[in-house]
């Protein structure tokens, strides 16, 4: 596939806006990231248009990109939150506005998707893409460097429906099929406000934004038809600590990657046990580089101060044994510790969270410190 410039791109591809071309320097985030010759890249543009979105599952194999891209380059990525426009809401309007939410505030692309795009799948997710990267082959890895966050919209929502969550059949109380609440936000704070339904004083909630779902088309067409679990394509993995400064690297399935990213979220709390996070529609900018000369065996994490080792299942034991072997395979490759040292050392010093438990394979991530092995690095 060759690279497509704007004005010669299809019409679907006319909704994506190129960034004029022009080659910028690199803001660096931490210094490993980069290197003197990739100082260097293109910025795009991707609009949360109709024909750029897909609602329920993930691309497929043949889904056809809407941007193509070469290593290094950069995409602002319009994403919507699918929590004001799912069915068991109502009215989308009638629903925010009931939240105290001003109806010239809520994001037009909610009701235009809620409109104009089917939902093709069972899983609840907006989801923008897919883009098409240069040379990425399957046994590649991608990796997806979350350079910043932007906040699209001034509220946001938590939801626990249909008997799911941490506490299936004992919340929502009274069997009701929904407990929700709108989240009013105050971007240049980043704090949520949470409105107890008692009567109680607000509370703060500090806003954390990452991006709960973001991956690369999965090989096999059946682990595209929900948007909900996630798997070694990434997808739905809900982990906290991917935000502004991250990396998730990815192995790549199928030529061109095709990565994609929705479920946008303000915060979330490890566990995710109501169901949901703070839902909340986010403009983030991705960085896709791509690694011919490395691999991976399971989705992993970075950020400025920590690797991330992600263990993934739908029993929880076995996705913790997963997170354990993925710890001890990153301490002994990037640092030399043996692997059995690495698991004492573990009991001593390295916290395993629960990603989240709502999303049919649940998820448990490993914080691995760099700080604690700076003794031993090469």
């Amino acid at each position: 596939m060759k690279r497509q410039p704007l004005l010669k791109a299809s019409k679907r591809l006319l909704q994506v806006v190129s960034g004029v071309g022009v080659c910028l320097l690199v803001a660096t985030v931490w210094s490993s990231w980069f290197s003197p010759a990739a100082a260097q890249y293109e910025t795009y543009e991707v609009k949360s248009v109709p024909g750029n979105v897909i609602w329920g599952e993930l691309f497929k194999p043949d889904s056809e990109p809407i941007l193509t891209v070469k290593s290094g380059d950069r995409i602002r990525m319009e994403t919507v939150s699918h929590e004001g426009i799912v069915p068991d809401q109502g009215d989308t309007v009638a629903f925010l506005t009931g939240g105290g939410i001003k109806e010239e505030d809520i994001l037009p692309d909610q009701i235009t998707i809620k409109g104009a795009v089917p939902k093709s799948g069972p899983g609840p997710h907006v989801i923008t893409g897919p883009i098409y990267v240069e040379g990425a082959e399957p046994g590649d890895v991608l990796e997806i460097r979350t350079v910043d966050i932007e906040y699209r919209a001034p509220y946001g929502v938590i939801s626990n429906r249909h008997g799911k969550g941490a506490l299936p059949g004992e919340y929502p109380e009274n069997e009701a099929p929904i407990y929700t609440k709108i989240i009013p936000i105050d971007a240049e704070r980043e704090i949520g406000i949470f409105k107890p339904s008692n009567g109680l004083p607000d509370l703060e909630i500090p806003l954390k934004p990452f991006m709960g779902l973001m991956g690369v088309v999965p090989a096999a067409v059946e682990d595209a038809a929900n948007s909900v679990p996630p798997g070694l394509y990434g997808g739905n993995v809900d982990i906290k600590h991917l935000g502004r400064g991250s990396s998730l690297y990815l192995p790549v399935q199928v030529p061109g990657a095709l990565f994609y990213s929705g479920d946008p979220h303000c915060a979330q709390g490890n566990g995710e046990v109501a169901l949901t996070a703070i839902e909340c529609s986010l403009l983030p900018t991705f960085e896709l580089v791509l690694h011919k000369d490395m691999e991976l065996p399971a989705p992993m994490g970075e950020t400025a101060d920590s690797w991330i080792a992600v263990g993934l299942d739908v029993d929880l034991n076995e996705a913790m044994k997963k997170s354990v072997r993925e710890y001890l395979r990153i301490v002994n490759e990037k640092y030399g510790l043996t692997k059995a040292d690495a698991l004492l050392y573990a009991s001593a010093d390295i916290d395993f969270e629960v990603s989240q438990v709502v999303d049919i394979v649940k998820g448990i991530h490993g914080v691995i410190p760099k700080d604690r092995f700076t003794a031993l690095e090469k």
